[in-house]
C-alpha cells in the first residue's frame, strides 16, 4: 500500500462535485433541446427552455437541501427530503394546471425537454457519485497499525485476529 493518504473531503465538496458533474452536461443538453425545438417554432423553443429550467431547478434544489441537511440525524434528513419532494410535486402540479390552456406552451416540447434533461442529469449525477472517493472506514485509523479497532474488523464487529493470515493456523493439506 502507499503511504500517501487521500485528503479528507467534506460533504460540501461532495455535493459541489455532484452539482458540477450534473449541471454542466444538463445545461448543454438543455441548449441542444432549445436549438432543436427552434427548428419547429419559437413557441417550442420557449417551451423546451421552460422544461429544462424546471429540471435544473428541481434537481439543483434537491442537492442543495441534501447539502444543508447532511450533518443532521438520518430520520431528520429523510423527513426534510420527503417534504422537499412533496413541495416539488405540488409546484409541478400547479405549473401544469396553470399552463394547461396557455397558448405559448408546446406540451410536446416541454415533455421532451424534461425527459431528456432529467435523464442526462441522473446519468451524470450517478457518474459523478461513482467518481467520489467515499471510504467505508476511516483511512487514518486503518493505516495506523492498530487492527483491533480499525477498518472492517472494527465496523463489522468481527475479531481482527480472525482476519489475519497465520500460516500455523491454516488447515493441513496432504499432497
Amino acid at each position: 500500500m502507499s503511504d500517501i493518504t487521500a485528503p479528507k473531503a467534506s460533504s460540501a465538496d461532495a455535493f459541489a462535485q455532484l452539482l458540477r458533474g450534473s449541471l454542466v452536461p444538463t445545461t448543454a443538453a438543455a441548449l441542444v433541446c432549445v436549438v432543436v425545438a427552434l427548428f419547429s417554432s419559437g413557441k417550442a423553443a420557449y417551451s423546451a427552455a421552460f422544461g429544462a429550467a424546471l429540471v435544473i431547478f428541481f434537481f439543483s434544489a434537491t442537492l442543495i437541501v441534501m447539502k444543508r441537511t447532511a450533518d443532521l440525524a438520518p430520520t431528520t434528513v429523510m423527513m426534510i427530503v420527503m417534504a422537499t419532494y412533496t413541495f416539488k410535486v405540488v409546484v409541478l402540479g400547479v405549473a401544469m394546471f396553470a399552463l394547461r390552456d396557455a397558448s405559448w406552451v408546446s406540451g410536446y416540447a416541454v415533455g421532451v425537454s424534461i425527459t431528456v434533461c432529467a435523464l442526462v442529469w441522473l446519468f451524470f449525477e450517478m457518474r459523478a457519485y461513482k467518481r467520489l472517493r467515499i471510504f467505508v472506514y476511516d483511512v487514518d485509523t486503518a493505516n495506523s497499525g492498530n487492527t483491533a479497532d480499525s477498518g472492517i474488523a472494527g465496523i463489522a464487529g468481527t475479531d481482527a485476529a480472525a482476519l489475519t493470515t497465520d500460516p500455523s493456523k491454516e488447515p493441513r493439506r496432504d499432497p
